[in-house]
């Protein structure tokens, strides 16, 4: 046990770390945080949108470093991104990738496109234990997605100045903040003290958790405090921290049971670094730190100074983090301005699955027939936050964006939602099939990107970021290529907030058409032995872990369970699993015979 524990934060330095209301980054730019909801296979669209964000502030940076004169000068500043489950990993990416420049589009070359395409459902049905493993560790096989993971991570591209990009990535800020959402299996415990003569306490312990990161950015606008002790640093020139990083965004993408848990770290001071709102007398709020039990937390760690614990998909607890972001913008009882001429900072969601949630039992189900629907209720209410929803109500706002799939999907006529991306059915696991799922998701996000860019992302020209900042010739440019390219804004007399060069208007994204959309002739004939192999190794790892030390015992499990196992429960269990796929592949239309 440690002899001593961290101090409590003082007064002043929660009042620095979690300001009530925190002040925009510079008072001449508009600043941005980038919220990536949870996707398992359906990442390849968020990798898609990210990419072509990434392409557009490059290139429009990249012309005002070289004095364009069609070129608007106002800034437009990314300061923080939160990303839980396979958010979380293309967060990750992105932090990686801004270190570089790299070729965009469905190039090899593109850290984003490269994880995007870096693992089918074959792979994740591979036999055996996973490398470094001896027992069953989760259904499906995780050793590829350690191997995409530790690539991804070990980026390197082209120096910053070639391919099209900046000298200087100056529209991120310096510390780019990233959140990778986790939920904690042992959990951070606090105490609350009650007055009786019993002397006991109420003990909580929350679940719901980050691991914070700070990537240094040459020419970035500083994003203070540029340090603090519950932020892991990290460099795109070093290698430090970046194998924390990688921990991180595998555990948030731990999707339970599919995917096995994963051990992360921490200091044990940094684990003081939560803090809440307490009313004041006057009315003015007052920051106050969260205490942690501090001898729970240390009791048992071989180093008494850090504290591990076992973590799973950050989309269990917090499947869109919006809480997260904006407070990080505006903070914890700040607000961001609304008014489309007033709107300084604004808070992007980019989310594959932002279908309406249907409603659960409405007469009680059998006792078997309560537990999906138990469980789901639980990981809903969990995300449930009533201020999102109360904002949500108030009309013309420009505080919040969202971008999601829309498209032809299968059909004649375009929809939005799960049904828009190939990934979209069983759970978003579908995309694994085939990589021409992938694909096409990845695609139809870079477009989507585009199209929230010309006609979403815009606003009116008394904003205060315009003025000063656009010429007549420079809104008459941009205002005639809207016209003939048919994207209209909402309203006359609006402008992009992130505005095209002349190259990427000329040469957009291609739009995603029904002939477009990725279709089988059959569910894929390698998958069946596939299913099959991967049933075999966890029975095999399951009976491995419990075998038991009687030779009668080993009989009676042998002639009880091994022979129906091998006679006729494995193929069963391997045609219900190919009828789930088949029927999800023909409800999202991507079978020819349908």
């Amino acid at each position: 046990m440690p002899t001593s524990f961290p101090d409590d934060l003082s007064q002043q330095q929660l009042d620095c770390l979690f300001p009530v209301r925190r002040p925009l980054i510079r008072p001449d730019v508009f600043e941005i945080g980038l919220v990536l909801g949870g996707t398992v296979s359906a990442g390849a669209y968020t990798a898609g949108v990210l990419d072509y964000l990434v392409e557009a502030l490059d290139a429009w940076t990249r012309a005002k470093e070289q004095g364009d004169p069609y070129v608007p000068t106002h800034e437009v500043i990314v300061s923080t991104i939160a990303g839980a489950s396979g958010g979380g990993i293309y967060g990750g990416v992105f932090a990686r990738a801004m270190g570089w420049s790299f070729e965009h589009g469905t190039s090899e070359k593109n850290p984003f496109f490269q994880v995007a395409m870096g693992v089918d459902l074959v792979d994740l049905l591979s036999p055996g234990p996973e490398h470094g493993l001896s027992g069953l560790a989760s259904l499906l096989n995780c050793s590829a997605l350690d191997e995409q993971t530790a690539r991804s991570i070990e980026y390197e591209g082209g120096k910053l100045g070639d391919l099209e990009t900046p000298r200087q990535r100056s529209y991120l800020a310096d510390p780019l903040r990233l959140f990778v959402m986790v939920g904690n299996l042992a959990g951070l415990p606090y105490t609350i003290r009650l007055a009786g003569g019993s002397k006991l306490t109420h003990d909580l312990i929350e679940h719901v958790d980050f691991m914070r990161f700070g990537l240094r950015v040459d020419g970035g606008p500083p994003n203070l405090p540029a340090t603090r002790e519950d932020e892991i640093p990290l460099s795109s020139y070093s290698s430090g921290n970046w194998d924390l990083l990688r921990a991180a965004v595998l555990a948030s993408s731990a999707f339970p049971a599919a995917f096995r848990s994963r051990p992360l770290q921490r200091s044990l001071a940094a684990c003081g670094y939560r803090v809440t709102l307490v009313p004041g007398e006057a009315g003015n709020p007052r920051v106050a730190q969260l205490i942690p039990r501090w001898d729970v937390l240390s009791a048992g760690e071989p180093n008494e100074s850090i504290v591990n614990f076992a973590a799973v998909d950050g989309g269990t607890f917090n499947n869109q983090p919006l809480d997260i972001v904006r407070t990080a913008l505006a903070g914890l009882n700040g607000r961001n301005k609304r008014g489309g001429e007033a709107a300084d900072r604004a808070v992007i969601l980019i989310d594959p699955f932002s279908d309406p949630v249907p409603l659960g039992p409405r007469q009680p189900p059998g006792a078997l027939g309560l537990l999906r629907p138990f469980l789901t209720a639980l990981i809903y209410q969990s995300r449930f936050k009533p201020e999102d929803i109360a904002l949500a109500e108030e009309p013309d706002v420009y505080s919040r964006f969202l971008i999601a799939p829309y498209g032809p999907g299968g059909g004649d006529t375009p929809i939005s939602g799960k049904g828009a991306i190939a990934s979209g059915g069983l759970g978003g696991f579908l995309g694994f099939v085939d990589r021409k799922f992938l694909d096409y998701d990845y695609q139809l996000g870079r477009r989507n990107a585009y199209e929230f860019l010309r006609r979403d992302f815009v606003f009116p020209e008394g904003n205060r970021i315009f003025v000063c900042k656009w010429n007549d010739a420079q809104k008459q440019d941009q205002r005639r290529d809207l016209q003939q390219s048919g994207v209209i804004p909402v309203k006359p007399g609006y402008l992009p907030m992130i505005p095209l060069v002349q190259r990427l208007r000329e040469n957009p994204p291609p739009p995603m058409t029904k002939e477009n959309w990725p279709r089988l002739d059959d569910i894929p004939a390698n998958l069946s032995p596939a299913i099959e192999g991967r049933l075999q190794a966890v029975y095999d790892l399951l009976m491995a872990e419990h075998r038991p030390s009687s030779c009668w015992k080993s009989l009676a499990i042998s002639l009880g369970l091994g022979v129906p196992w091998n006679v006729f429960l494995r193929r069963t269990l391997r045609d219900k699993a190919l009828d789930e796929i088949q029927s999800a592949l023909r409800d999202q239309r991507l079978l020819k015979s349908r």
